[in-house]
């Protein structure tokens, strides 16, 4: 089946438990979740949790899967007709980005967080995922929006140490000729922050948390882009050498 397709299929069914969640009710006893909100500053805290989570339905689950595939996979989407991919085998023709358009949109794109923080939490606190008692959104949202900036410090360093000496563009998927040590090492290396960057994408997907699922994908994107331009200094033949 072709990757057109199957994101397609995906994002219909991303599409089709979004609008189900629609069609469900936040509590299953209006009545009795309305006189919980109204003694919410009475009752003990774990109590209020307890029993509100007993009365909610799946309506907030099934809405954040849902559009939490649906953004993914539109975006996977976007991306093989931006880059006219129409069969696996066309994969193996990617190219990656040089070093300076790697390294501006790593950073542009991450500020993207900011923006996505603002609308994470603005948006659950409008949906009412929030009990009447909880602190103000803005605390985690001023706490987070710091440690995005700081962490650009990293990032940069990162992106800075693993594009010295490479060579860029290359093909996305380039393999080296023979692996030696540090061509395993690299793999290795880079096989390891594409798995943890893997396991935020499911969290990301799950929760619903859609600006985060696009900043996730493009820097799928870029590691492969890193990994790509450390491996083809161990390719020599031209059917996968750099441009």
């Amino acid at each position: 089946m072709a990757p057109r397709i199957i994101t397609i299929l995906t994002f219909i069914v991303g599409l089709g438990l979004f609008s189900y969640s629609l069609t469900l009710p936040y509590y299953k006893d209006q009545k009795s979740a309305d006189d919980l909100l109204s003694r919410s500053y009475d009752i003990d805290k774990q109590e209020y949790y307890k029993r509100e989570a007993e009365l909610r339905t799946s309506k907030t689950t099934v809405m954040d899967l849902g559009a939490g595939i649906a953004i993914a996979s539109g975006t996977i989407l976007l991306f093989l007709l931006l880059t006219k991919t129409k069969t696996f085998s066309d994969f193996k023709n990617l190219k990656t980005l040089n070093k300076l358009t790697t390294f501006v949109s790593a950073n542009l794109v991450w500020l993207l967080l900011i923006p996505g923080t603002f609308w994470y939490y603005t948006f659950r606190g409008g949906r009412g995922d929030y009990p009447p008692f909880a602190d103000s959104i803005a605390i985690p949202i001023f706490s987070q929006v710091p440690l995005f900036l700081f962490l650009l410090i990293p990032l940069n360093i990162f992106i800075l140490l693993t594009t010295l000496k490479t060579n860029l563009p290359t093909k996305l998927f380039v393999k080296a000729d023979t692996y030696s040590r540090p061509a395993i090492l690299w793999e290795l290396f880079f096989g390891f922050w594409l798995l943890i960057n893997l396991l935020c994408f499911v969290a990301f997907a799950a929760d619903g948390d859609h600006i985060s699922i696009l900043v996730n994908l493009f820097f799928s994107f870029v590691l492969l882009t890193l990994r790509a331009g450390q491996i083809s200094k161990y390719k020599q033949t031209t059917e996968n050498a750099c441009l």
